[in-house]
């Protein structure tokens, strides 16, 4: 699509009077109320040929809407654990406070848990920056360090790398075949985060990398695991897993 838009001015209704040429010459050009006047013009015509096509901002949006970090979701998480006497929190807690809260979780702490889920790396740098060892468990005072600073940067680690690079189809064709061969019937989020961030030694790469893949895109696992049974219970059968593999989750699109 090109648009074009035309911002010059019109000298010609200066005229030729000396008068009018000088004051227009002393009158400093407000570039920002053209700026402004363009950028209206355009986001206004932008607008328009989204709606022809049925698009919606939150369409052009890849973001979720929130404007979390990883400092503003451990305060978030820290103020809502010590204002309810919660001494930790797991990915299975953070799951349920994500996609099937309690009655008055404020949306914010439900953001913050998604945020978790959603960054493992994050997570789980807050929840073994104090012991090693990653045990998939976080205080009310892991929280309060990273809420304070403490994480600083936070480095992206193999498996969250190899993560990135792998799809919904393919991490549940990894998950749901590891599953048959070891006898596994079911998977939760606290289950993902071990065979991701503390594996066993014979634990093929690639499925790790799958379970990182489901907690970083916790949305799709939701599908998954609700798919055949409403209620975000958090837990996802082998025949779930063998549903995504085979373009369950394409079709359902």
């Amino acid at each position: 699509m090109n648009v074009s838009i035309d911002i010059s001015t019109n000298t010609d209704s200066l005229g030729t009077d000396p008068a009018a040429a000088a004051q227009a010459e002393t009158q400093p050009f407000d570039y920002n109320a053209v700026y402004q006047s363009t950028l209206q013009s355009l986001q206004q015509m932008m607008q328009q040929v989204f709606a022809q096509d049925g698009i919606t901002e939150a369409d052009l949006d890849g973001s979720t809407g929130s404007d979390m970090t990883a400092q503003s979701a451990s305060g978030a998480l820290a103020g809502y654990m010590q204002q309810n006497n919660i001494g930790s929190l797991d990915p299975n807690q953070l799951y349920q406070m994500a996609y099937n809260p309690a009655p008055g979780t404020p949306s914010d702490v439900s953001e913050a848990a998604q945020y978790m889920l959603q960054n493992p790396d994050t997570f789980n740098q807050i929840e073994t920056h104090d012991v090693p060892g990653a045990d998939g468990i976080a205080g009310a005072n892991d929280f309060d360090w990273a809420a304070q600073g403490g994480l600083g940067n936070v480095p992206a680690t193999p498996v969250a790398v190899a993560a990135s690079q792998t799809d919904a189809q393919s991490a549940s064709g990894a998950l749901a075949g590891y599953m048959h061969d070891n006898g596994i019937n079911t998977l939760d989020p606290n289950q993902l985060y071990q065979i991701a961030y503390n594996p066993q030694a014979n634990t093929p790469p690639g499925v790790s990398a799958a379970a990182a893949y489901m907690l970083q895109n916790s949305d799709t696992f939701n599908q998954i695991e609700t798919h055949d049974v409403a209620g975000a219970d958090g837990i996802a059968g082998a025949n779930d897993f063998d549903w995504a593999a085979e373009g369950g989750l394409n079709q359902a699109d």
